[in-house]
């Protein structure tokens, strides 16, 4: 995947409730950047010729300029997030990246682009299983993560079994040595060890 790839969008997943973290981590910082700025930077540097940030409905937005869009399905968690990424792309393909994984960088989603095959998007997995919230998605992932929010089947690892399972996703072994990169910011001590 080329960086100049106009077939590449890119969403930032920034709806979570943060309860562990006790405050909304699209804000928290990481060498003096907030964590929403540093994912968009990521994911443009990665290629991606737009980026959007998903939000839940009624969470505070992040000003002019900055594409954004809601959960169409409230309550759904993460899988919402990726359906309201996929619905606002006419890309090809959508890389996306949770706002609380502050080691996943450009290469990463460059390494994964080249997994990817026409109307299949990548994923890396690894013992304890997938990473779906770093992940390449075809647009046509759409239909499948529709009809599941409809039957409230909100799994992301169920998710990533079907789409393997139809061949819209090409699961890439993730080296052991490379897992620290998936590492998430879920607790304040997080902040403490590698803000």
């Amino acid at each position: 995947m080329s960086a100049t790839d106009a077939k590449l969008h890119g969403a930032v997943l920034a709806g979570g409730e943060s309860r562990r973290m006790g405050r909304d981590k699209a804000w928290l910082r990481v060498r003096g950047e907030p964590l929403w700025q540093r994912q968009m930077r990521v994911l443009h540097d990665a290629g991606a010729a737009s980026v959007t940030i998903v939000r839940r409905p009624g969470q505070a937005g992040f000003g002019p300029g900055v594409l954004q869009v809601r959960d169409r399905f409230p309550g759904a968690g993460p899988l919402a997030g990726l359906h309201a990424a996929l619905f606002a792309t006419r890309a090809s393909r959508l890389a996306v990246l949770a706002v609380d994984m502050p080691e996943i960088d450009a290469a990463w989603f460059r390494w994964l682009g080249s997994f990817c095959r026409p109307e299949a998007g990548a994923i890396a997995c690894h013992a304890d299983g997938c990473e779906p919230l770093a992940a390449i998605y075809p647009r046509e992932a759409l239909a499948t993560v529709t009809r599941r929010l409809q039957e409230t089947r909100l799994s992301l690892r169920e998710l990533v079994a079907e789409l393997a399972q139809t061949q819209r996703m090409t699961i890439v072994p993730l080296p052991e040595s490379e897992r620290w990169r998936v590492e998430n910011w879920n607790l304040p001590s997080c902040l403490r060890v590698r803000a």
